[in-house]
């Protein structure tokens, strides 16, 4: 006669299977992460191809790399009603004539898909207007605020906040820049031109590691996808999950923590 298993036999198949599965799940997480950094970073890499040929034909970088939020006229637009998708014709993005498709500016770990959803966004930490919203000029205090389209995963990156600061930028910190700092704060600083070169110390002239200017360094920062961190706190945690784009057309992972902090100063 065939008998059932034993209480004992079942909980030793139980506990098995779960320890087989503590194993596998991470190692089947990690495989998903690495595949999607990968996805990402040959999104960084094409958009750099792009970029150079968009360099070759203008003789400048373009001031964004998708594009501004626009209505029905093409008229910049913050209004979420009025809002056309990313890829509607009237949508002017300078790489998209150099690059296959639109979906090379969405990293796949953004949560928003949706080319249709616009959001503002703040100049970061390290820039000479950190905390402002993104301007159309940021040398004028009265131009226009500019949104930018959510899945757009290379311009702007979200924050745990729901924030959303920018990434990419031609200027970081000069004396245009600097003064309009200095008119915010009632004239009370008197920020010129100059910078603070980590470890080096500090500068009297304006960084040449700004895509704005006509040859700037090959170190230079471009972009970098925020997409892949961990946060505890609302902080970033110090591990090599960022992936940086520099002008010099390398992509590397680099510490979270120190790119949330002063961004332009990274080097590959």
């Amino acid at each position: 006669m065939r008998r059932g298993f034993t209480l004992v036999e079942l909980l030793t198949v139980i506990a098995i299977i779960a320890i087989l599965a503590a194993i596998i799940f991470p190692v089947a997480g990690t495989v998903r992460e690495n595949a999607r950094r990968s996805r990402c970073s040959s999104n960084l890499s094409q958009i750099f191809v792009a970029l150079e040929s968009y360099k070759q034909d203008f003789n400048a970088y373009p001031p964004v790399l998708g594009a501004y939020a626009v209505d029905q006229t093409g008229a910049l637009t913050c209004n979420q009603n009025a809002a056309v998708p990313f890829n509607a014709p009237m949508v002017r993005s300078p790489l998209r004539n150099y690059l296959r498709n639109d979906e090379i500016f969405l990293c796949p770990n953004n949560p928003v898909d949706n080319k249709q959803a616009i959001t503002g966004a703040y100049y970061p930490v390290g820039h000479a207007l950190a905390g402002q919203p993104v301007r159309l000029d940021p040398t004028n205090p009265n131009s226009p605020v500019v949104c930018f389209y959510q899945f757009d995963s290379y311009d702007i990156g979200r924050l745990p906040n729901g924030a959303y600061e920018l990434h990419y930028t031609l200027f970081w910190s000069n004396g245009n820049l600097n003064g309009v700092e200095n008119q915010r704060n009632n004239n009370l600083t008197n920020y010129g031109n100059g910078y603070f070169d980590n470890p080096i110390g500090p500068k009297s002239t304006d960084t040449p590691r700004q895509l704005g200017y006509r040859r700037p360094d090959p170190t230079t920062v471009v972009t970098w996808c925020s997409y892949h961190r961990s946060y505890r706190s609302g902080q970033p945690v110090r591990a090599k999950n960022d992936l940086v784009l520099f002008l010099n057309g390398s992509v590397k992972p680099m510490d979270s923590a120190e790119v949330a902090q002063l961004p332009y100063h990274t080097r590959p």
